[in-house]
């Protein structure tokens, strides 16, 4: 019999959470939820969202083009936790007000021409690389055990590390950054001619 590996669920974490302080798994994290799932469900999710805000290669979205609606105003999607102004406009100095786009030198939310941004959107458990939900599940699990029983495992906080480390290592390699040619400085000096 062959055993499927998938990459960890929200109910998983959850679990995590709730193994560490003893607790028995849950099957669902739908309907009615007991106290303690319902909070570990909660820090599970406010990890998440967090961990999203920093800007990870899975949740950024590079020159993406905002365009105008008929008024004027760019409405940004209802998951945007950030966004920069980017590439030809990047000297364009506009913000997120709510889920509409401000023009901060202009002083208005009306814009004439599309934009080009770095967005960072909120992403669902599921939609995230198996690393970041590593990460989520192990960080919510340990903050999650010191609020309910005021103790925290040294082996918690080392797990959250590695699972940390691990999520960098996977932004390096996917962002293919190098110590060597990703640095502006350490690049200029390699290729001196």
């Amino acid at each position: 019999m062959s055993f499927l590996i998938t990459p960890t669920s929200e109910l998983e974490a959850v679990n995590e959470c709730l193994e560490n302080i003893g607790q028995s798994p849950v099957s669902t994290i739908a309907g009615d939820l007991g106290v303690d799932t319902q909070i570990a469900l909660n820090f599970v999710r406010k990890v998440n969202r967090e961990l999203q805000f920093l800007s990870w290669y899975a949740n950024t979205e590079k020159n993406f083009p905002l365009t105008p609606n008929g008024v004027g105003n760019i409405l940004l999607p209802s998951n945007t936790l950030s966004v920069d102004t980017t590439a030809e406009d990047a000297d364009v100095d506009a913000i997120q007000r709510g889920q509409t786009l401000y023009d901060r030198d202009n002083h208005t939310y009306v814009f004439t021409k599309s934009i080009k941004v770095e967005l960072t959107l909120g992403l669902t458990f599921e939609e995230l690389p198996e690393t970041a939900r590593r990460y989520i599940a192990l960080r919510a699990a340990r903050i999650f055990e010191d609020r309910i029983d005021g103790t925290t495992s040294q082996s918690d906080g080392s797990d959250e590390a590695n699972a940390m480390a691990n999520l960098l290592a996977d932004q390096m390699r996917v962002e293919d950054l190098n110590a060597l040619s990703s640095n502006y400085t350490t690049f200029n000096i390699l290729n001196r001619r």
